[in-house]
């Protein structure tokens, strides 16, 4: 099958892990759950099929890593005829996982208070899938939830404490699952250490955040990210950042600045987001109402 996407990358397709997760139903529940709520994911428990990705190739094998930067630089190319610089082929293909993997984690805690244990090992990308709606396979087999949770009795539930203890699980299950990725994406990045980790936290409040407004709950997920993050956290040293924006007729917009730059203004000039760092109050205010 061809893929478009070069035999370094195609490589890691041909040997696929063998193993059967053990069911785990109440964390299937959850993720159908999650695609449900948002049309940009989708994730199954279960045996991973053909034309999947194990995203830990990306972090152990540099050809495959080579693979994904090629692959995203031929999709930059071909969707906005520009010619990306370097660093913002690998922000972007790291964007494109990353997104995702936060909100695997951190959707189901918004959702159903459950916090998936889900490393970078037990996950398969359907290569094949929609660059908006993307498709996973996991092989997870346990999460964690709180007391009260009526799965708290289920096959591969593991119940803390209170809030506070579910929160600071979600953190250390996205810093695991991230790690390696940032460290070999680092170098073609150029960014250090400490700002990658701020790029990871912009990756977790957005998936959120976007989340909590697709279901009319976006104050909620402000309320969930600023106690979630509330800065120096771990290697989350900056707070989620939300604040209020007056608009031109006197209403209020709830707006964020990222604290690292996606590089899109690299790709277009033209069109920034309304979050971006570089952009004014003003500025924000404008493209959230359209205006720009």
């Amino acid at each position: 099958m061809d893929t478009g996407l070069g035999k370094p990358y195609l490589l890691i397709m041909t040997l696929l892990d063998l193993r059967q997760p053990t069911p785990c139903p109440a964390l299937a529940d959850t993720f159908r759950e999650l695609g449900e709520a948002c049309s940009l994911i989708e994730v199954e428990v279960g045996h991973p099929g053909a034309g999947t990705l194990h995203a830990s190739r990306m972090a152990e094998d540099p050809e495959v890593l080579a693979g994904v930067l090629l692959a995203e630089r031929r999709r930059i190319t071909t969707t906005l005829e520009a010619d990306p610089r370097d660093d913002a082929v690998a922000m972007w293909a790291l964007h494109g996982y990353a997104w995702y993997a936060c909100l695997m984690l951190a959707g189901p805690w918004f959702l159903r208070r459950r916090v998936p244990h889900v490393s970078l090992d037990d996950v398969w990308i359907d290569t094949g899938s929609d660059r908006m709606r993307r498709s996973f396979g996991v092989s997870a087999r346990t999460f964690a939830c709180l007391p009260d949770d009526p799965r708290a009795r289920a096959s591969g539930a593991r119940v803390v404490a209170d809030e506070a203890a579910l929160r600071a699980e979600l953190l250390r299950g996205v810093a695991d699952h991230l790690a390696p990725l940032l460290t070999v994406f680092r170098p073609h990045l150029r960014r250090g250490e400490q700002v990658l980790w701020g790029m990871a936290a912009d990756e977790l409040v957005s998936g959120v955040w976007y989340l909590g407004r697709t279901r009319g709950e976006g104050e909620r997920a402000v309320r969930e990210l600023e106690a979630l993050l509330p800065g120096g956290v771990g290697h989350f040293k900056r707070e989620a950042g939300f604040r209020t924006l007056v608009g031109s007729r006197g209403q209020t917009h709830r707006n964020r600045t990222q604290s690292v730059c996606c590089l899109w203004y690299t790709l277009n000039p033209d069109a920034l987001c309304s979050t971006c760092p570089r952009a004014s109050d003003d500025r924000q205010v404008a493209i959230l109402e359209g205006r720009e």
